[in-house]
């Protein structure tokens, strides 16, 4: 049995395992292993939420599946043939293929496992796609050997390559952390990105992007329990780069659309850590801070991540940790997002800022804010505009509008909870805590390291005042009746999982019984759901929640979160 890749490279940020069929981040199965086959040739194991498969004799763990071993092997110092390299016992040094070989040689169904070493000035770069998600192309480290690339221009180039899993190895000193462009079902897992080189002339560490000759967006990859530091340039405060990005930043025409970017870590960043440009994305389970650190940084902290341009919006950002950034957590800048599950804490700004500046740019309108933890922002702020636990800007000619805040938590934010800077139509303001000064009853506060997730803890304690708090997020529109389809006021809270995750879980009030969402037509406000309910004119409809109404903030009481 070859482990591909480490359990949890770099758990000291806190996250948990994950697949990219597990349940939406506030809803966490009893049993890790359930459902999980193996393909019938293996068995199921689980450390905490992580899982993997253990497969018999002949068979190879990829992802949650044992697949038919075709394993090549590549070492620093390989020069054997194609052929010669591929043995189901262990290959090292010369005996094993060059990275040259692999990459020009690796068809679908192919895992090519890398030995330890350092891979100076190469790419994992394969001339071919594999051929679904379920026979892909695999390049995994060797674990528990510690594979390291350094001072490539690239460390992982996916142009118009499809269906290619890359796990288990370290890129430092690069050029470019990677790139995926009209590319569709990549994988990049439990990886660690660090350091951009200082020859490179990439503003961005990583880009999912559309391919510039045909205009072919990315979709459907996944980037998971990875790792991403330190990428920016120019002087001390110019705050130039971004470890991630998601479409081209301010361009019309990108559909690198669904993608699932979950459980990582983001670190150090100029402008940002993690830029959305795109539509129909999920970013969920990640911790992202970009503090100013003398210690771990050369340069100043700005804000934590940012979705802005015409082609952005309709994405879900749930259970993330934004915290410790000089400016504000997550810079709100399109429309029809939804921002749920998170924590928004110790920013030098806002938690979140919400911008309207140009029409068709900058336009962040009916976003939907609920259920998210605020705690100490805006305490290093030199302008009170900015200083509260959330605030909405008008820095333009358009207002941002429709937008909704309910059922969040603000707590110790030094001018308040919301902050409007400008004059324009307010948004929905509803159902949060907002008494500043008193705790709701977190379990711990205590925790300044940015470095760790773990505290501060924003789990409420039994007997919280903000248990069982929460409004319904909307209600039935309409008549009652019996069905898999209702008609709700407000849609917009809700996602069927943009083919990236399960549809949400909902509960109608008064009941205990869920629904799983399987599809939400926004312009008629119609939910589908996964079995027949019964519902009234005006009754409520929340995401699944434990108690008499759903609590208020990032976590429900006694949900297993």
């Amino acid at each position: 049995m070859w482990l591909l890749g480490q359990l949890c490279a770099g758990c000291s940020n806190g996250a948990t395992g994950g697949s990219r069929d597990a349940a939406p981040t506030q809803q966490v199965p009893a049993d890790p292993c359930a459902g999980v086959t193996c393909s019938g040739h293996g068995t199921c194991v689980s450390l905490g939420a992580e899982v993997r498969c253990e497969c018999e004799s002949g068979y190879v763990p990829l992802g949650l599946e044992c697949v038919v071993a075709q394993v090549y092997w590549v070492s620093p110092e390989g020069a054997a043939g194609w052929a010669q390299c591929k043995s189901d016992a262990p290959l090292a040094g010369a005996a094993a293929c060059s990275l040259a070989t692999a990459n020009a040689s690796a068809a679908a169904g192919d895992t090519v496992i890398l030995r330890g070493g350092t891979y100076a000035g190469s790419t994992i770069a394969p001339g071919k796609s594999g051929a679904s998600v379920a026979a892909p192309i695999v390049f995994a480290g060797y674990a528990p050997e510690v594979v390291r690339f350094s001072a490539s221009s690239c460390g992982i180039k996916l142009v118009n390559k499809s269906y290619v899993t890359v796990r288990g190895v370290g890129f430092f000193d690069m050029g470019l952390f990677f790139t995926i462009e009209g590319g569709h079902g990549n994988e990049i897992g439990h990886c660690d990105f660090d350091g951009r080189s200082a020859d490179s002339g990439s503003w961005q560490g990583a880009r999912i992007y559309a391919y510039s000759d045909t205009g072919e967006g990315s979709t459907h990859n996944w980037i998971h329990h990875c790792t991403f530091q330190h990428w920016a340039y120019g002087a001390y405060d110019e705050h130039r780069g971004g470890l991630l990005d998601l479409g081209r930043a301010l361009e019309e025409g990108d559909d690198s659309w669904h993608n699932l970017i979950e459980h990582n870590a983001f670190a150090y960043g100029g402008h940002h850590t993690l830029g959305v440009y795109s539509k129909y994305n999920v970013i969920r389970g990640n911790y992202i801070h970009n503090e100013t650190n003398a210690a771990n940084w050369d340069f100043e902290g700005y804000r934590g991540a940012i979705t802005e341009g015409p082609s952005g919006g309709w994405c879900l950002y749930e259970g993330n940790r934004f915290a410790y950034s000089g400016g504000s957590g997550l810079a709100l800048r399109t429309p029809h997002n939804i921002v749920r599950f998170n924590m928004f804490y110790r920013h030098a700004s806002g938690g979140i800022q919400v911008v309207a500046s140009e029409a068709g740019a900058d336009h962040a309108d009916h976003n939907r804010i609920f259920h998210n933890t605020f705690y100490r922002n805006g305490h290093e702020s030199d302008y009170s505009g900015f200083a509260c636990g959330l605030y909405f800007s008008n820095w333009g000619d358009v207002d941002p509008v429709g937008n909704v805040v309910k059922n969040n938590i603000f707590f110790d934010n030094s001018n308040g909870s919301v902050c409007y800077d400008g004059t324009f139509p307010r948004p929905e303001v509803v159902g949060n805590w907002d008494d500043n000064s008193r705790d709701p009853g977190f379990v711990d506060l205590s925790g300044t390291d940015p470095n760790t997730s773990a505290l501060p803890d924003f789990h409420l304690v039994a007997g919280s005042v903000a248990a069982d708090a929460g409004a319904p997020l909307t209600t039935i529109a309409g008549g009652g009746g019996t069905s898999n389809a209702f008609v709700v006021a407000d849609a917009g809270y809700f996602t069927n999982g943009w083919e990236m995750a399960p549809g949400d879980l909902v509960q109608l009030a008064g009941q205990t019984e869920t629904a799983r969402i399987l599809d939400v037509d926004y312009g008629t406000n119609t939910i589908t759901v996964d079995r027949t309910l019964t519902f009234a004119a005006g009754q409520g409809v929340s995401l699944a929640y434990v108690g008499a109404a759903p609590d208020l903030g990032a976590f429900e009481i006694g949900a297993g979160q």
